[in-house]
């Protein structure tokens, strides 16, 4: 790939993740729930799906997984699904992830460390991968990238902290967020 198409790569995801709202838009297609999730919490389903569009370039779609569709709450077990529509680098997963914390959070001592524990657990994705988050108490995640676990993130508040970028009122979209969530 060119210097070119990378840094315009990059500055498309980031500009969606951190310059501007994103343009989110409802997805209403049903989709059965891939074992991954099944296989980590019982009776899944889904409460809520926005997909996020950037320039109307399809970025991925997000999809909340819940415990027989209870209302989202941190404290319930959930599960986070992220479906690219385009390949980005691990390097700007991680960098737009940071920089979106350092907006909700201001610069924080531990972001260097959390940069690191990104960088060991983020791969590379292209069209249709799927990374799944999955909270194991409020200071640990889990992702799987296509099914198969890359990593287990412990930090204080990591859960809050990172998935928050999607599902918080201090997300970029609130109202993509409440859609996510369910509450709209």
């Amino acid at each position: 790939m060119t210097n070119i198409a990378t840094k315009a790569q990059h500055l498309i995801l980031l500009m969606a993740l951190i310059l501007s709202p994103l343009i989110i838009s409802k997805e209403s297609h049903a989709s059965s729930i891939a074992p991954d999730i099944q296989a980590r919490l019982s009776a899944p389903d889904k409460i809520g799906q926005v997909d996020a569009r950037f320039l109307g370039l399809r970025l991925y779609s997000a999809a909340l997984f819940t415990e027989k569709g209870t209302p989202f709450r941190w404290q319930r077990p959930f599960a986070l699904e992220l479906t690219y529509k385009r390949s980005f680098s691990r390097k700007r997963l991680v960098s737009a992830s940071l920089s979106e914390l350092e907006r909700v959070e201001g610069k924080q001592a531990d972001h260097k460390s959390i940069e690191t524990k990104l960088n060991g657990c983020f791969k590379a994705v292209k069209a249709r991968d799927r990374f799944v988050a999955i909270p194991q108490g409020k200071n640990s995640v889990s992702f799987l990238l296509n099914g198969r676990q890359t990593c287990r993130i412990n930090h204080s508040n990591i859960r809050k902290r990172l998935l928050g970028i999607w599902l918080s009122d201090t997300s970029r979209d609130k109202q993509a967020s409440r859609r996510l969530r369910g509450l709209n």
